[in-house]
């Protein structure tokens, strides 16, 4: 019985952290399958010198902006059965716009460790959505293509609940915890 009891009180303190990683959205293995590219770790390539908070805001709000208009919202129906995520389709679901604004931020620079794709439900319909979750500086902010423009977290935890993120450790592991971002 002490036995058992010295085997669960001594593992370590991240052992409960670990056990929060889980499988990612099936529609995310088919993405990196067809973007393997995207799926890998990219460090931070942006200019930080010559590039201003202000200016890396202007970069996020204006992805979010021409992605949002950019893509034509997919019938709600088709939508539901559509599984694979593309990178600046003609018309798409959430996924496609949230994979098309990591898409062009990784390209503009930014490390894959500061841009997170979430999956939350969104509290008044039950709806399963995905997002991109964006780190700069101690801000955390989402991408989304159902707001017209980028939103601080704690403002959006109001309408969703977090299901699961990538990792900011390996862009193909994926977690429920989003507080260590």
């Amino acid at each position: 019985m002490l036995a058992t009891i010295y085997c669960i009180c001594s593992q370590p303190a991240y052992s409960s952290y670990e056990s929060q990683a889980v499988a990612p959205p099936l529609s995310f293995s088919l993405f990196c399958i067809q973007y393997p590219e995207d799926c890998q770790h990219h460090d931070d390539r942006r200019i930080r010198d010559f590039r201003s908070s202000i200016q890396r805001w202007r970069e996020l709000a204006q992805i979010n902006s021409t992605v949002n208009f950019g893509i034509a919202p997919k019938n709600p129906l088709a939508s539901r059965r559509d599984a694979e995520w593309q990178i600046l389709p003609s018309e798409g679901n959430c996924g496609d716009y949230a994979v098309t604004k990591r898409h062009l931020l990784l390209r503009s620079g930014w490390p894959s460790s500061a841009l997170r794709l979430a999956e939350v439900v969104i509290r008044t319909t039950g709806e399963h959505h995905l997002v991109l979750l964006v780190r700069e500086g101690r801000a955390i902010f989402v991408l989304d293509n159902l707001r017209p423009v980028v939103t601080p977290l704690a403002d959006a935890l109001e309408g969703y609940i977090v299901l699961r993120a990538e990792s900011g450790t390996d862009p193909e592991l994926w977690t429920r915890e989003i507080a260590a971002f």
